[in-house]
This record gives structure tokens, C-alpha cells and sequence, in this order.
């Protein structure tokens, strides 16, 4: 199914960083030669917002997303994606 993914960049990992990182072997072939980047999905909440999911007990949703591009920590993306076999895991590449 493919959606679109928007959030913060909270962790890269460049394609020459991969060995540094121990990756499920799913994950590892599916980024081999592209950025794998950690994402906040849904962006930055505000300040209302992150009060009100603690005192609600929400979370904040991560989602590890393949990019062929490679953003800086804290940036914001939105890309179409489609989702893995890998659970929580979408792959934006092309």
C-alpha cells in the first residue's frame, strides 16, 4: 500500500554507515545502497500537543523510512512511500 510519510528526521543513517549499525537482515538488504532515516511520523507537535498526549498517555509514533535522498537530523519530509513486509518500516525509493 503506498501513503505518504510526513515527519522530523530524528536519526540518518547514509548508505556508508551501514555496517556501523546492526540492521535486521530484511532492512539491511532493502537499504543496501541507499539512507535509511528515522522519522517522527506527523512532524514536530506543538507544545499543546505534547501535553496533551502525556497526560492522555499518547505516544509519539516512529517510522523507519528508505530514501534514495539523505536529509539532515531535524529536517522535515514528506514522500510517498510504500510499506514493507518489515513491520513500522516504508520504503520511498525509486
Amino acid at each position: 500500500m503506498t501513503e505518504t510519510i510526513r515527519g522530523t528526521v530524528l536519526h540518518v543513517v547514509p548508505p556508508d554507515e551501514h555496517d556501523d549499525h546492526d540492521f535486521d537482515p530484511d532492512l539491511e538488504a532493502l537499504a543496501a545502497g541507499h539512507t535509511v532515516v528515522v522519522c517522527r511520523r506527523g512532524g514536530d507537535p506543538s507544545p499543546l500537543r505534547r501535553v496533551w498526549s502525556f497526560l492522555t498517555g499518547g505516544s509519539i509514533t516512529a517510522v523507519t523510512v528508505v530514501l534514495d535522498e539523505t536529509p539532515e537530523e531535524g529536517d522535515e519530509i514528506s514522500v510517498t512511500a510504500h510499506e514493507t513486509a518489515i513491520d513500522g518500516v516504508y520504503d520511498a525509493t525509486s
